[in-house]
């Protein structure tokens, strides 16, 4: 069993198809609220590591030599934090940066969970929240950042429908910062710092933003400043703050609203722990509910963890289960390869509902669960080939799903990234016989895909273009000999508006156009395989839907897409 640091997508998205399948089916759903902290950040430089090394170097920098030096005072105290051992604090020069301490981390890991009562010393003459503000430069180190793939993962799971609550402890604006990445504007959430935060326009989705947002306090200095939560005092007041009243309530009915996955969150501070407290207090989550209650991404479930699931549980339940409800409550995968998971898995999810949902009155229930067998062939590739460069693949995500959601909806395909384009905006289950879908051709496509990944590793393979490349297709299939882009077209229309912005042309033989209605005579000259010879260039042309309702079992439909595509 791979450690939670060290498994893959493809791995992850095993412990999703077995022992964690229904807090998969719970994400596919929206059932779950993400409650996400500093890990998710913790490679770009806000995170806490980042964090805590920029205030140390920072006070080494205004320390001096003189006895009662305020800056030199506040470091030692720091220092001392950590309970370095005598060989370690040796190795502490004050001449060099931070960097250069071969103890830095160390050092840095063992302040890491107690950033709060870093953050709470004090500086002589100085306000409270000087280390906060002033030591790391608050409105330069937090202003602009570029998301990694955690971000964008949980962006697209947001406009996907299936994660529209959302619960940090950041200040950071990663979380908006990737929506814009995206091509969305960032009040696509409604981002709740307070009660009157929640009385804004509705929003697609709510990021509650419980310990203050640095975007609003560098923007709205004097409204937003004091309501950055860090040190130890502000943490524990948070509980009887009447400025968070409305958002404390908020949040307390989310607990027991939505099912929790906490991904990259300790759950050590203590207003989190005191928040959780309050559910069994009325008919709260039981342990041995279907898709369980509280899921942490991590590797083990450390003391804190633990602390948590006995307050939502109760003590004599949780000491009489305890081996069995942590191993539930673990999900043994960090955050980068959990959330890119789960955001393949709610792909494949809305792909096969919409394939469920095509007009095809001779495909029985086994043949449908082939076509989804031949989707999670797809996903399962997808996930294989992410893990070298997981910021990249994500974005490669995102640009693809948008490229080719935007061919096959309104025949465009313009150069660079356009907007990521949702399968829909609501959980999957909720798109099942959906009327507004009926016409879209996304169900035929969706089974076009499935028979896509059902010849995967035998008629074909399948890779994908250069997603900013306006003439790059849905996906590529090769073979030995040769090699196609495949395009998706809703109607004979869309068609059109693909040749018209140049996406392929007539004289393309590189090009299988899948379209989910019928195709024109004008198309129809591109002959079928069996027809096809050297002098026959061009595209080909694929009426699918007629195909797929006049076909009479899964074989002959099989058979007569390979034939089309004519690879």
């Amino acid at each position: 069993m791979p450690n939670a640091s060290s498994i893959t997508i493809k791995e992850t998205l095993d412990l999703l198809d077995g022992d964690y399948a229904g807090v998969a089916h719970g994400v596919v759903e929206g059932s779950y609220a993400l409650w996400l902290g500093s890990a998710i950040s913790r490679e770009r430089v806000i995170g806490l590591d980042g964090v805590l090394a920029k205030l140390l170097e920072y006070l080494r920098t205004q320390a001096t030599d003189q006895a009662h030096c305020r800056f030199r005072q506040a470091l030692d105290s720091i220092i001392d934090k950590a309970a370095l051992q005598e060989a370690e604090r040796a190795q502490i020069d004050y001449t060099v940066p931070t960097t250069d301490w071969d103890c830095i981390k160390i050092l840095l890991s063992r302040l890491w969970k107690q950033y709060s009562s870093v953050l709470s010393v004090e500086i002589d003459g100085e306000p409270l929240d000087f280390l906060l503000w002033d030591g790391l430069d608050f409105p330069n180190t937090f202003s602009a950042q570029e998301p990694d793939a955690e971000h964008l993962a949980i962006g697209m799971l947001a406009l996907e429908g299936a994660a529209t609550e959302l619960a940090t402890a950041n200040w950071d604006g990663l979380i908006e910062a990737a929506m814009r990445e995206l091509g969305h504007d960032e009040t696509f959430y409604r981002i709740t710092v307070t009660g009157a935060d929640l009385r804004n326009p509705a929003a697609a989705a709510r990021l509650y933003k419980f310990h203050g947002c640095a975007l609003r306090a560098i923007a709205e200095e004097n409204k937003y400043r004091p309501l950055l939560i860090a040190r130890s005092s502000q943490i524990t007041g948070w509980n009887t703050d009447n400025r968070f009243t409305i958002a404390r309530n908020q949040l307390g009915a989310l607990v027991q609203a939505k099912r929790t996955l906490m991904i990259g969150m300790s759950a050590q501070d203590e207003n989190i722990k005191h928040l959780f407290a309050t559910v069994n207090q009325q008919n709260g989550w039981q342990w041995t509910d279907e898709q369980t209650p509280i899921v942490f991404a991590a590797d083990k479930i450390g003391e804190d963890q633990r602390d948590l699931l006995i307050v939502v549980y109760g003590q004599e339940v949780y000491e009489a289960n305890r081996e069995t409800i942590c191993t539930a409550a673990r999900l043994r995968a960090y955050a980068k390869p959990l959330l890119l998971a789960l955001l393949l898995e709610v792909l494949t999810a809305k792909l096969s509902v919409l394939a469920s949902d095509a007009h095809a009155p001779n495909l029985d229930d086994a043949a449908h669960d082939a076509v989804g067998a031949g989707l999670r062939a797809l996903r399962d590739r997808a996930a294989e080939a992410g893990d070298t460069d997981r910021i990249g693949f994500t974005r490669k995500i995102a640009s693809s799903v948008a490229r080719a959601r935007h061919q096959l909806q309104n025949g465009s395909s313009a150069v660079g990234i356009q907007p990521y384009f949702s399968l829909s905006d609501q959980p999957a289950h909720l798109m099942k016989g959906k009327l507004a879908l009926q016409s879209s051709g996304q169900r035929e496509a969706a089974v076009a895909l499935g028979l896509i990944g059902l010849e995967e590793g035998s008629a074909w393979t399948t890779s994908v273009d250069d997603p900013a490349d306006s003439r790059s297709g849905a996906l590529r299939i090769s073979t030995d000999v040769a090699s196609a882009r495949v395009f998706l077209a809703a109607n004979d229309v869309t068609i059109n508006s693909l040749l018209s912005c140049g996406a392929f042309d007539e004289t393309d033989a590189d090009t299988v156009v899948i379209c989910s209605g019928e195709v024109t005579s004008r198309q129809q000259r591109s002959p079928s395989a069996s027809r096809r010879g050297a002098s026959s260039p061009g595209p080909r042309y694929v009426a699918f839907g007629p195909m797929l309702g006049n076909t009479a079992s899964l074989d002959e439909l099989r058979e007569s897409f390979r034939g089309e595509v004519g690879l």
